[in-house]
């Protein structure tokens, strides 16, 4: 896991990561995000809890970091008292930790702060000691009162640079001209279809209308999460939803002409569009694609910067806008204003309290505003901390909702590992470009002319046994499939050679994709052996770091070691089950990290540290054959070989060749 919330209450049996953020994160309605019961801006949240006894709940931080600023709260004669006392009993200690974490599957680095107040106590170990390396789900205190409740305050904040490295941007919407970030990648998948957008009818992308069903006639905004896609159109500056699928598969398939040359394949999607539903290739050039990593506007994602004034009153039209809807929901907008925490700034932020205001029943009287003052003096620490950290977090910088900028990064906990598109041969996933998958593209001269090991010399004279028979039907040249099937597949998995050859034989190329041949990866001895030392190539890295969160330079490294390692293949007795047939060797892997945890047992005095992971493999091989395939390697010398050839490769026939495809995952400790 990558960030946890303050308190760890118990995550229940198949509770998603999101709803556990909030069911844990309970906010006062009095003081949530981004403003609190008088209309001026609040940095965070406070959020309620049950201690009443002396063992409160303890707080942890949320992800790895570094204790910018620890202090422990004044002694409980003064919380019940003025300064602190202002409406009443409030603790005061409090931690700032800033975080430095990876993410996405190609880690770039994120940086924010976050800051727990109204602490009952500070833990020793990080108390007035800046600098301390703290680990997430590490205790950092305990939680203590506001205002006479039994609160804590809890707050994420960045810098402007900060920002533009975490979601691409410091201000505004997203640029929609232009595609998403090459990296961070994560999460969810966003496309924008543009006027004039083709959706094609059909109840499977295997039979898709010739012309169009529906042509956008304005910009259709699409959320693909999962097996389900949103669609949104735009009016002013709102998202309204069109509808949405409860299931849209991705099919994966040649590319069409319109996006050839522009990628490997095309992808289309079913999406919903007023009056009804479709497929829509969103490879197409025009269709532009984003991930969760980019915030997108139609994701609910909101920067707010239109608060011009000097003072802590919310002025900003955006805010007060959304306000005015009912259950307004502010767990996606990032707002900019000061830090509150700068007594040097008060005057300057609330001064207004002083004047009449529509946000009060009647202006705070000198004596009122001084007591507030007093108060809010006792609270900050601005002054205290590094001249690094103040510059960071000087004047306007930006907050978020704990819970929503949390939801967000956990998505991007998982890492791509390993990939074969960044090796040598660059191989990489749904490549329909290369030769093994072109289909009905040679003639019957061009047919016959291939081979090199089916010629013999005799005197001189070269004579050649011609295994590209032409005499045979389409349904013969089948037949010769079907008995080389018969005769090399036996045991569990002697039915995928029938699934594929079926297929095959219906032409519909695309990604077959099947839990047995799952089944069949996740088991194989090769991917037993790559796992191990995949594994331990990771815990080497975790025992020179001391078991922290692995770096750049760490991931780099296992990628490196996993160059050397023999990957997942059917290469044994593969010969007998159909496997080493019809895949053998694989051409596109990809292998990713994810569900990081970390333990600590003591026992006798040692603490033995330990790590769990989740490896996650895609495989794909291509059910095709190349020129290459009937020259040199004795298959063109193969009844049933030459027929799969005839049958792809003729121009008259053209059976469309199709990419298999294996997703399994294992869970590895050490």
């Amino acid at each position: 896991m990558l960030i946890s919330p303050p308190i760890l209450f118990p995550r229940q049996n198949n509770e998603e990561y999101a709803a556990w953020v909030m069911r844990t994160m309970s906010v006062d309605p009095r003081r949530g995000f981004p403003v609190n019961g008088v209309e001026s801006w609040h940095g965070g949240i406070h959020i309620p809890h049950t201690d009443t006894g002396a063992l409160a709940n303890p707080l942890r931080a949320i992800a790895d970091g570094v204790v910018v600023y620890a202090s422990n709260s004044a002694p409980t004669e003064k919380r019940d008292t003025k300064p602190l006392n202002y409406d009443g009993a409030t603790d005061n200690g409090c931690v700032l930790i800033r975080h430095e974490i990876l993410i996405g599957e190609e880690p770039v680095l994120c940086v924010f702060y976050s800051l727990t107040m109204h602490m009952k106590q500070v833990h020793p170990e990080i108390e007035d000691k800046a600098g301390v390396t703290v680990r997430r789900g590490q205790i950092i205190g305990t939680t203590g009162m506001v205002s006479g409740q039994n609160a804590y305050h809890f707050e994420l904040c960045s810098s402007s640079d900060m920002l533009k490295m975490l979601c691409g941007r410091d201000h505004g919407n997203l640029d929609v001209s232009v595609p998403g970030r090459v990296k961070p990648v994560y999460g969810n998948r966003y496309f924008l279809l543009p006027e004039g957008t083709a959706i094609y009818e059909g109840s499977t992308p295997y039979g898709l209308s010739a012309s169009p069903c529906y042509v956008a006639s304005e910009a259709l905004y699409i959320i693909h999460e999962g097996p389900k896609t949103q669609t949104l159109h735009k009016a002013g500056d709102d998202y309204h939803l069109v509808g949405e699928t409860a299931i849209a598969v991705d099919y994966i398939c040649e590319p069409t002409p319109a996006v050839s040359g522009h990628t490997t394949y095309s992808e289309w999607v079913r999406v919903t569009y007023p009056g009804g539903e479709g497929w829509v290739d969103v490879s197409s050039p025009t269709v532009n694609t984003w991930t969760d990593a980019d915030f997108p506007d139609w994701a609910g994602w909101t920067l707010v910067d239109d608060d011009t004034t000097a003072d802590g009153q919310c002025n900003s039209a955006t805010v007060k806008k959304a306000r005015e809807k009912q259950d307004a929901d502010f767990t996606r907008y990032i707002c900019q204003f000061p830090l509150e925490w700068d007594f040097a700034t008060f005057d300057t932020r609330f001064s207004w309290l002083k004047a009449p205001n529509v946000s009060l029943p009647e202006p705070m009287n000198e004596e009122s505003y001084t007591a507030l003052k007093e108060h809010a003096k006792a609270l900050s620490f601005f002054d205290k901390l590094p001249m690094d950290t103040r510059k960071e977090l000087t004047g306007l910088i930006w907050h978020f909702d704990p819970r929503g900028l949390m939801i967000q990064l956990q998505k991007a906990e998982r890492r791509l590992i390993y990939s074969s598109a960044h090796g040598s041969k660059r191989k990489k996933m749904n490549d329909f470009t290369v030769d093994d998958m072109r289909y009905g593209d040679m003639s019957k001269e061009q047919i016959m002319a291939q081979g090199k090991l089916n010629r013999i010399n005799l005197f001189g004279e070269e004579f050649k046994v011609n295994f590209f028979d032409f005499t045979k039907t389409v349904d013969e040249h089948f037949a010769s499939m079907d008995n080389m099937a018969y005769w090399t597949a036996w045991g569990e998995y002697a039915p995928l050679i029938k699934i594929m050859l079926e297929k095959f034989r219906k032409n519909e190329g695309g990604i077959l994709r099947h839990e047995l041949l799952n089944k069949a990866f996740r088991e194989h001895e090769t991917t037993k052996q790559c796992v191990i030392k995949i594994r331990e190539s990771i815990k080497q890295k975790l025992n020179s770091n001391n078991y922290n969160y692995l770096s750049k330079a760490d991931y780099i490294a296992i990628k490196n070691d996993i160059n050397q390692i023999k990957l997942p293949k059917f290469d044994n007795t593969d010969w007998f089950n159909g496997l080493g047939i019809t895949i053998h060797d694989t051409y596109s892997t990809n292998i990713y990290l994810n569900e990081f945890e970390f333990t600590e047992n003591q026992n006798s005095g040692f603490r033995r540290k330990k790590f769990t992971a989740r490896l996650t493999f895609q495989i794909q091989d291509h059910f095709g054959l190349d020129v290459g395939d009937v020259n040199g390697k004795l298959f063109e010398n193969i009844s049933w070989f030459c027929s799969w050839f005839i049958l792809q490769r003729y121009e008259s026939y053209g059976f469309k060749p199709f990419i298999n495809e294996a997703n399994f995952s294992i869970l590895i400790e050490g």
